[in-house]
């Protein structure tokens, strides 16, 4: 399919844009220079970064593609790890944009099962006070 193709080329390009934006990343996982989420959200002072990971019922490779592709254009979703191995999914998420219960609510909809696994956390390490 033509959309099929272009949505590779396009992550092709995306992947070579990011490489080439931070020098001795590798193609096969995290930039050497940080997260590039980090870095942006760095330069915006006054955002504040919070993690949150759900159990969710999810059983197959369509779930994750489904999850992943929703989910990741959520308002205020910065970064986004869908787990199938542990039925896990890790969103980093800007406070000042969505919350914890809409993000839920979101997989929800999707029509799968949601459970907290982890309360919200700072991107430094402490509890939020959601």
């Amino acid at each position: 399919m033509k959309t099929d193709r272009f949505i590779i080329v396009a992550v092709a390009s995306l992947m070579s844009f990011a490489l080439a934006a931070c020098p001795g990343a590798s193609a096969a996982g995290r930039p050497a220079c940080g997260n590039a989420n980090e870095a942006a959200a760095a330069l915006k002072p006054g955002k504040k970064l919070v993690e949150v990971k759900f159990s969710v019922s999810m059983h197959c490779a369509k779930c994750v593609e489904k999850i992943t592709e929703n989910i990741s254009f959520e308002k205020g979703v910065k970064d986004l790890e869908v787990s199938l191995e542990d039925k896990t999914v890790k969103i980093v998420y800007d406070a000042s944009k969505t919350d914890e219960a809409k993000l839920a609510e979101s997989i929800r909809k999707l029509g799968y099962e949601v459970g907290k696994l982890q309360g919200s956390m700072d991107r430094a390490g402490s509890p939020d006070s959601l």
